[in-house]
């Protein structure tokens, strides 16, 4: 799990540069502000963060993402599921 952590913190990163740098703040806040409380509880990961970050695929439609900014969220929600599944 600690790897798949890792993971999922550097694809937030990535995807919070892109989406700064195409001008697409609010999208990038909301995933920067899941990446600040990760890090803030990096002892015991939060499952509600962890569910937020499952099931926000659909914020690619909703935000006009570039084809870039979603093969980014789909690195995202990918490790976010891979943590969930091994969360009892």
């Amino acid at each position: 799990m600690v790897n798949n952590f890792k993971s999922l913190l550097l694809a937030l990163e990535s995807i919070v540069s892109e989406l700064k740098r195409s001008g697409n703040n609010e999208s990038a806040s909301f995933f920067l502000l899941r990446y600040d409380e990760l890090k803030r509880h990096s002892d015991k990961i939060p499952q509600k963060i962890i569910e937020e970050l499952t099931t926000c695929r659909a914020m690619s439609q909703y935000a006009n993402f570039t084809l870039k900014e979603e093969e980014l969220l789909d690195i995202v929600v990918d490790n976010a599921i891979a943590i969930k599944n091994t969360i009892p």
